[in-house]
């Protein structure tokens, strides 16, 4: 049996999906295999920061001395318009956004002219009339070839955003991982009271959204009976179809004879690569490695009760999903550290991952964090890691965040 920081690391561990190349909008979400470099300068040409007038950079002489130009007779109708050079003593009508035509000293905006037929005025108080006053240089935001997104970073919608004015319409990176969920229980319903011998659905509810929300690329779930040789065949056909990265049970981990995973692997011969961890509520977790040509396919066997099933994905599938996402071996495994509000108590053997909520001294337990529970991990904004001795009111502590419960002030970075 292995302690939570060996199972943690063993999962951390996994090697990154092979990389493929992808379109911005599927590579949201998704670790860059390469860095994004610019495919030209940004912005590629000087444009106007206002509607108005390019002004060349000598005024018309007038003997008033106020400032006025020679107006072109062109409108603005698109900012995908490029006026002509502007020769001296000429103005032209642009638009924000639009190029400006070589030549130009500075736009005034145009609430600040007064054009009078053929002539443009500006008026006295106006300041933009300034060298290069309103306009956006060509490259001030980036060179061409500059890096703007690094390898290894996870592409946000806005750094998609970026690789898009960069010129970009595929990028090569990490999918995030396809997920099958297997629901196991012929007990669980998943609507109405349940009657005596009967349990309501949480994994299926709560898993998809969690996993979503932890990099998942898509997740499918399919529900199963307490069949052994169900099981087996599914997980067979999964394994040779290739339509998933990753299965998630529930239930059916521990060693009794209604138990059907660990014979069903043992049929397939999978490897298990993490069998039972040394913690309490959680401790039939398994993770295993199914045999196929091209590549494993792993494998998460969460406990059915909802507290351990919920503690387990926390703390190995948050390491397994990141590795499989290709995420910086740095920050695979994330903890948040915080101080003891309260007495924790620890488990009778392990150790216990004990719901826990932000208290004005500290973390103080969320209650109701028996293994066949929900409720305490739905008031709770982290699992602290208590050792079997306990923590005192002051000492620090170190809490996992469970996905989908994070307030702002417990999140993590990606």
């Amino acid at each position: 049996m292995l302690t939570l920081t060996q199972a943690r690391e063993r999962a951390a561990a996994l090697d990154a999906l092979p990389p493929a190349q992808m379109s911005l909008r599927e590579a949201i979400g998704s670790v860059l295999v390469d860095p994004v470099q610019a495919q030209q300068d940004i912005p590629h040409v000087s444009t106007s920061a206002m509607d108005g007038w390019a002004l060349a950079a000598d005024p018309l002489p007038h003997p008033d001395g106020v400032r006025r130009w020679s107006l072109r007779s062109e409108s603005a109708v698109s900012p995908a318009t490029r006026p002509a050079p502007l020769r001296p003593g000429e103005a032209t009508e642009v638009l924000t956004g639009s190029p400006v035509p070589e030549g130009t000293h500075a736009v005034l905006r145009t609430e600040h002219g007064v054009a009078d037929g053929a002539e443009l005025q500006a008026i006295s108080a106006s300041p933009d009339t300034a060298p290069q006053r309103n306009v956006r240089h060509a490259g001030a935001e980036c060179r061409a070839r500059d890096q703007l997104v690094p390898a290894g970073a996870v592409l946000t919608p806005a750094r998609a955003g970026v690789a898009a004015v960069a010129g970009h319409d595929h990028l090569r990176v990490i999918p995030r991982p396809r997920v099958q969920l297997l629901l196991t229980g012929t007990e669980v319903i998943t609507r109405g009271t349940p009657a005596p011998g009967q349990v309501r659905d949480v994994f299926g509810l709560a898993l998809p959204p969690m996993l979503l929300e932890m990099g998942a690329g898509t997740v499918e779930s399919r529900r199963l009976g307490d069949d052994p040789e169900e099981l087996t065949e599914t997980l067979r056909q999964l394994s040779a179809t290739g339509a998933a990265d990753l299965i998630i049970t529930s239930g059916g981990t521990a060693h009794s004879r209604a138990d059907a995973l660990r014979p069903a692997l043992g049929l397939l011969g999978a490897e298990l690569e993490v069998d039972s961890v040394d913690m309490r509520p959680g401790h039939p977790v398994l993770l295993a490695r199914l045999p196929r040509p091209e590549r494993p396919l792993y494998l998460l066997g969460l406990p059915g009760n909802p507290l351990a099933g919920f503690s387990a994905l926390t703390a190995l599938g948050v390491p397994l999903l990141r590795a499989l996402r290709g995420i910086d071996h740095g920050s695979r495994t994330p903890t948040l550290p915080r101080t003891a509000g309260a007495q924790l108590s620890g488990a009778r053997r392990g150790t216990r991952l004990l719901p826990v909520r932000q208290g004005p001294q500290g973390v103080i337990p969320a209650g109701h964090s028996s293994s066949h529970m929900m409720r305490g991990l739905a008031e709770a904004d982290a699992l602290a890691i208590v050792p079997e001795a306990g923590l005192a009111p002051g000492d620090p502590v170190t809490c996992l965040p469970v996905p989908g419960q994070q307030k702002e002030d417990m999140a993590w970075d990606v």
